[in-house]
Protein backbone atom coordinates (compact mmCIF):
# COMPACT_ATOMS: atom_id res chain seq x y z
CA UNK A 1 0.00 0.00 0.00
CA UNK A 2 1.83 3.04 -0.95
CA UNK A 3 2.17 5.90 1.37
CA UNK A 4 2.60 9.64 1.73
CA UNK A 5 3.43 11.70 4.38
CA UNK A 6 3.77 15.80 4.48
CA UNK A 7 4.23 17.66 7.78
CA UNK A 8 3.97 21.54 8.64
CA UNK A 9 4.87 23.62 11.47
CA UNK A 10 2.40 26.48 13.00
CA UNK A 11 3.07 28.49 16.12
CA UNK A 12 -0.58 28.75 17.00
CA UNK A 13 -1.87 26.46 20.08
CA UNK A 14 -3.06 23.04 19.33
CA UNK A 15 -6.99 23.79 19.77
CA UNK A 16 -6.72 26.84 17.03
CA UNK A 17 -5.08 24.62 14.87
CA UNK A 18 -7.25 21.75 15.23
CA UNK A 19 -10.62 23.94 14.61
CA UNK A 20 -8.58 24.79 11.69
CA UNK A 21 -8.14 21.58 10.35
CA UNK A 22 -11.84 21.02 11.09
CA UNK A 23 -12.90 23.76 8.86
CA UNK A 24 -10.10 23.38 5.93
CA UNK A 25 -11.00 19.47 6.31
CA UNK A 26 -15.02 20.25 6.31
CA UNK A 27 -15.52 22.21 3.22
CA UNK A 28 -16.87 19.41 0.67
CA UNK A 29 -17.24 17.04 3.14
CA UNK A 30 -19.19 17.09 6.26
CA UNK A 31 -20.07 20.87 6.24
CA UNK A 32 -22.47 22.44 3.19
CA UNK A 33 -20.97 24.88 0.93
CA UNK A 34 -23.37 27.50 1.16
CA UNK A 35 -23.33 27.89 5.51
CA UNK A 36 -19.59 28.44 6.00
CA UNK A 37 -20.23 28.24 10.04
CA UNK A 38 -21.15 24.82 9.46
CA UNK A 39 -17.48 24.15 8.21
CA UNK A 40 -15.80 24.62 11.99
CA UNK A 41 -18.47 21.96 13.71
CA UNK A 42 -16.49 18.43 14.73
CA UNK A 43 -17.40 15.81 12.49
CA UNK A 44 -19.26 12.83 13.63
CA UNK A 45 -17.54 9.53 14.03
CA UNK A 46 -19.07 7.43 11.52
CA UNK A 47 -20.45 10.34 9.61
CA UNK A 48 -20.73 9.64 5.39
CA UNK A 49 -20.20 11.96 2.94
CA UNK A 50 -20.54 12.19 -1.13
CA UNK A 51 -18.75 15.10 -3.37
CA UNK A 52 -18.26 15.29 -6.91
CA UNK A 53 -15.86 17.55 -8.67
CA UNK A 54 -15.71 17.00 -12.58
CA UNK A 55 -15.92 13.26 -13.30
CA UNK A 56 -14.34 12.29 -9.43
CA UNK A 57 -16.73 11.15 -7.10
CA UNK A 58 -15.39 11.03 -3.66
CA UNK A 59 -17.45 9.69 -1.09
CA UNK A 60 -16.10 9.41 2.36
CA UNK A 61 -16.20 8.81 6.36
CA UNK A 62 -14.89 9.53 9.54
CA UNK A 63 -13.90 7.18 10.96
CA UNK A 64 -11.69 9.10 14.00
CA UNK A 65 -11.79 12.00 15.99
CA UNK A 66 -9.89 12.36 18.92
CA UNK A 67 -9.86 15.96 19.78
CA UNK A 68 -7.82 18.19 19.32
CA UNK A 69 -5.22 15.03 18.55
CA UNK A 70 -6.04 13.21 15.68
CA UNK A 71 -8.82 13.02 13.25
CA UNK A 72 -9.04 10.18 10.15
CA UNK A 73 -10.75 9.83 7.47
CA UNK A 74 -11.48 6.76 4.78
CA UNK A 75 -11.79 8.02 1.41
CA UNK A 76 -12.60 6.29 -1.97
CA UNK A 77 -12.12 8.17 -5.02
CA UNK A 78 -14.62 7.26 -8.37
CA UNK A 79 -13.06 8.24 -11.91
CA UNK A 80 -14.14 5.27 -13.97
CA UNK A 81 -12.64 3.19 -13.95
CA UNK A 82 -10.64 4.06 -12.05
CA UNK A 83 -10.96 3.42 -7.93
CA UNK A 84 -8.59 5.16 -5.49
CA UNK A 85 -9.40 3.93 -1.89
CA UNK A 86 -7.66 6.59 0.55
CA UNK A 87 -6.85 6.93 4.23
CA UNK A 88 -6.25 10.02 5.55
CA UNK A 89 -4.20 9.98 9.44
CA UNK A 90 -4.16 13.96 10.69
CA UNK A 91 -1.99 14.19 14.09
CA UNK A 92 -1.53 17.32 15.65
CA UNK A 93 1.53 17.20 18.32
CA UNK A 94 2.15 20.11 20.73
CA UNK A 95 5.51 21.75 20.64
CA UNK A 96 6.95 23.92 23.13
CA UNK A 97 5.51 27.24 21.15
CA UNK A 98 4.24 25.71 17.99
CA UNK A 99 2.24 22.61 16.84
CA UNK A 100 3.33 20.21 14.27
CA UNK A 101 0.77 18.91 12.14
CA UNK A 102 1.61 15.23 10.28
CA UNK A 103 -0.68 13.90 7.83
CA UNK A 104 -0.24 10.03 6.90
CA UNK A 105 -1.67 9.29 3.17
CA UNK A 106 -2.18 5.41 2.41
CA UNK A 107 -4.03 4.81 -1.01
CA UNK A 108 -4.78 1.32 -2.56
CA UNK A 109 -5.36 1.19 -6.77
CA UNK A 110 -7.78 -1.09 -8.76
CA UNK A 111 -6.11 -2.29 -11.64
CA UNK A 112 -6.94 0.40 -14.52
CA UNK A 113 -5.73 3.47 -11.24
CA UNK A 114 -2.43 0.86 -11.05
CA UNK A 115 -1.98 1.76 -14.54
CA UNK A 116 -1.79 5.36 -14.17
CA UNK A 117 -0.32 5.25 -10.60
CA UNK A 118 2.38 8.06 -11.16
CA UNK A 119 -0.88 10.22 -12.24
CA UNK A 120 -2.89 9.26 -9.04
CA UNK A 121 0.30 9.76 -6.82
CA UNK A 122 1.11 13.05 -8.29
CA UNK A 123 -3.29 13.87 -8.11
CA UNK A 124 -2.81 12.87 -3.96
CA UNK A 125 0.60 15.00 -3.10
CA UNK A 126 -1.74 17.75 -4.75
CA UNK A 127 -4.49 17.39 -3.06
CA UNK A 128 -2.82 17.21 0.27
CA UNK A 129 -0.30 20.20 -0.52
CA UNK A 130 -3.96 22.00 -1.20
CA UNK A 131 -5.17 20.87 2.19
CA UNK A 132 -2.06 22.82 3.89
CA UNK A 133 -2.50 25.56 2.15
CA UNK A 134 -6.35 25.89 3.07
CA UNK A 135 -5.59 24.97 6.64
CA UNK A 136 -2.97 28.22 7.13
CA UNK A 137 -5.74 30.12 5.35
CA UNK A 138 -7.85 29.15 8.18
CA UNK A 139 -5.60 29.75 10.52
CA UNK A 140 -5.15 33.26 9.19
CA UNK A 141 -8.54 33.96 9.19
CA UNK A 142 -8.95 32.86 12.71
CA UNK A 143 -6.09 35.33 13.87
CA UNK A 144 -7.92 37.86 12.32
CA UNK A 145 -10.95 37.19 13.89
CA UNK A 146 -9.66 36.29 17.32
CA UNK A 147 -11.33 32.90 17.88
CA UNK A 148 -10.60 30.33 20.22
CA UNK A 149 -10.14 26.82 19.09
CA UNK A 150 -12.15 24.19 19.82
CA UNK A 151 -11.21 21.82 22.04
CA UNK A 152 -14.09 19.51 22.80
CA UNK A 153 -15.31 21.00 26.46
CA UNK A 154 -17.73 23.61 27.16
CA UNK A 155 -16.52 26.74 28.90
CA UNK A 156 -19.63 26.89 31.01
CA UNK A 157 -23.80 27.43 30.83
CA UNK A 158 -25.47 31.02 30.13
CA UNK A 159 -28.73 29.61 32.37
CA UNK A 160 -26.50 29.09 35.62
CA UNK A 161 -26.89 31.94 38.56
CA UNK A 162 -25.31 31.72 41.69
CA UNK A 163 -27.31 33.64 44.67
CA UNK A 164 -26.93 33.74 48.25
CA UNK A 165 -29.29 31.24 50.18
CA UNK A 166 -29.82 30.68 54.13
CA UNK A 167 -32.89 28.17 55.20
CA UNK A 168 -35.40 29.41 57.79
CA UNK A 169 -37.68 26.37 58.58
CA UNK A 170 -36.70 24.74 55.96
CA UNK A 171 -37.50 27.30 53.32
CA UNK A 172 -34.93 29.20 51.30
CA UNK A 173 -34.69 32.64 51.24
CA UNK A 174 -32.28 34.64 49.13
CA UNK A 175 -30.55 37.82 49.82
Amino acid sequence: MPRQRHEARHDDPITVVFSALVRALGRHRWADELATENAAELPVIGRSYVHRNGTVVRHGRVVECARPVSLTLYESLFDPPCRVRLRYRWRLEPLDSATLVLLDARYELNRPAYLNRKHWHAQIDAHCGRLFLALGANLADLARQGAAGVNGQRSGSSNMTVMKTTTVNGKPSFK
